[in-house]
């Protein structure tokens, strides 16, 4: 197993290990942080994520996001090349189980773009650097569509430095319940 490999296997394994109400009260304090910063107030819209696994929960900021008039988007996995568009919601309620049991938004849904998006991530350096879930999906999408990221995570999910590789992207931004760390 590679360090990258080892690293991600770890931190998956503590993430699952978080109790329900502490997942609850961090990604309420994250969706917060997120949202009294000038990222959130400049953007007019926002692809967003499900949370599966015990990642951050964007629910709250989803909610917010929608009230405040934003247009918010969820991403869809299209096919097995790991292909990912995102299509727009007006609620959280409605979405089918999609790939990876994630609930997805449907394709009848307006394909949109947008000036923000909110990225998952197992592993951040505090140089912007991330680790998913070895999927690929988001840095295919950023290096097609490259905007303005904020990589979402729980403060233990930062380390100072993370193995990278070329195809690898990076975050403008990353967000904790402790910090958000400004890199471009």
């Amino acid at each position: 197993m590679t360090t990258k490999d080892s690293l991600r296997k770890e931190i998956q394994n503590k993430r699952k290990e978080m109790p329900k109400n502490q997942v609850d009260i961090l990604s309420k304090k994250i969706c917060e942080r997120l949202i009294d910063s000038s990222v959130y107030r400049e953007a007019r819209s926002v692809f967003c994520y499900n949370s599966i696994r015990n990642e951050v929960d964007l629910s709250f900021l989803i909610e917010k996001a929608i009230a405040d008039g934003k247009r918010v988007s969820l991403p869809k996995v299209l096919d097995k090349a790991g292909i990912m568009k995102f299509y727009a919601i007006d609620r959280l309620s409605g979405l089918k189980k999609g790939a990876y049991g994630i609930f997805e938004p449907d394709e009848k849904n307006e394909e949109t773009t947008a000036d923000l998006i909110l990225v998952p991530g197992v592993v951040f350096s505090e140089s912007g650097d991330r680790i998913g879930q070895a999927g690929g999906f988001y840095d295919r999408y950023l290096k097609d569509y490259p905007i303005k990221s904020v990589g979402i995570c729980y403060d233990y999910q930062i380390f100072e430095e993370i193995p990278t590789e070329d195809h690898d992207v990076k975050m403008y931004h990353i967000i904790s319940e402790k910090r958000f760390i400004n890199i471009n």
